[in-house]
């Protein structure tokens, strides 16, 4: 498989509406995530609450509000913030080992309501947002507590967020796969926020025997000066009614390889295979 210029005060409200949403990622906006960080395997290093750093739906969208985060002993399997109960998918999630060196030790899995905020971040479009083409508009109701989780970590040299999502779906893989080739230039508009979101499909091998639907992306936030210009690889694959969602996010920079993001994702198939 392979924004239109406004007024200046929109501009600044496009520009801080990113922002914010982008923290939930890479904790930015001076806001931490509601989670719980814990070190690597192994690593025998005390958890650490995450670095308020800059950075987005894989994704496509993703912005929101966060609260802060109270580390803990770091337990036996990853856990979801203490705000909210761990949903059935939490428990399917990859290990902080599986990240790459830079990553693993910041490895966080989101509560719920945060969740629900990355996944847009991930998606690049908000949802309740007015896109064109209209067919790319997301779902207006998120997924519950049950269907959706996700874990990030943000490498502190660079900046750099890893997240893997997983999200109970009734559509193959196929499907979304065409909804991306039929999305690859959206103009978003959100309470007068405006972005544009650039997507470039790749081609990329089969993963753990899986399909991988895979694309570059890019959100630009704002209209005029200043704007943000967040950029993003994903990769998508499924397992049953479960897909699965690894992105690597940047907003400074290049984000991770697409040969990272294969080994990660490599891990979670295996982990919700073994479900």
């Amino acid at each position: 498989m392979k924004g239109r210029p406004g007024r200046p005060a929109r501009a600044a409200r496009g520009v801080a509406a990113l922002c914010c949403g982008a923290a939930l990622l890479a904790a930015g906006c001076g806001s931490t995530v509601n989670g719980q960080a814990f070190p690597a395997e192994g690593a025998g290093a005390a958890p650490r609450t995450p670095s308020a750093t800059s950075p987005a739906p894989p994704g496509t969208s993703a912005p929101g509000t966060s609260g802060t985060a109270t580390p803990t002993t770091p337990p036996q399997a990853a856990t979801s913030a203490p705000d909210a109960p761990a949903g059935a998918l939490d428990r399917l999630l990859p290990r902080p080992a599986a990240f790459p060196a830079g990553f693993a030790d910041s490895a966080t899995v989101l509560s719920h309501h945060n969740a629900v905020s990355a996944s847009e971040d991930l998606a690049g479009v908000q949802r309740g947002a007015r896109t064109r083409p209209v067919r790319c508009s997301p779902s207006a109701e998120p997924p519950q507590a049950d269907d959706l989780a996700v874990i990030t970590a943000t490498n502190a040299a660079d900046n750099t967020t890893m997240a893997v999502q997983l999200e109970r779906v009734p559509t193959d893989l196929a499907e979304f796969g065409a909804r991306i080739d039929g999305c690859t230039e959206v103009e978003s508009t959100r309470f007068g926020a405006q972005s544009a979101i650039t997507r470039t499909t790749l081609d990329v091998p089969d993963v753990a025997d899986h399909e991988v639907v895979a694309y570059e992306q890019r959100v630009r936030s704002g209209a005029g000066e200043p704007s943000i210009e967040q950029r993003s690889t994903t990769l998508a694959a499924q397992v049953d009614d479960v897909r699965i969602f690894v992105v690597g996010m940047n907003q400074h920079g290049r984000p991770p390889s697409v040969e990272d993001l294969s080994g990660l994702l490599a891990d979670a198939i295996d982990t919700v295979r073994a479900g």
